[in-house]
């Protein structure tokens, strides 16, 4: 996997179209700092975030993102 892949905002975006969220849909800097997000998860161990991103609930750790289904 490329740095680039393994990104957290390119995990987020995929994990989002895989709920049917479009890519151009939305802008990630709109609902939150992408590179701060980055900088957060990777430096606490271990760390958990909640985020809302165009009505998807997402929890974002270092290993892994989820969308919080209702």
């Amino acid at each position: 996997m490329t740095d680039l892949e393994s990104s957290l905002a390119v995990r987020i975006v995929r994990t989002l179209e895989a709920h049917g969220l479009a890519w151009d849909e939305y802008r990630l800097a709109d609902a939150f700092d992408p590179d701060a997000l980055e900088r957060l998860v990777r430096s606490a161990d271990p760390v958990e975030v909640r985020l809302e991103v165009r009505g998807f609930e997402l929890v974002v750790t270092d290993d892994e993102i989820r969308v919080l289904e209702e």
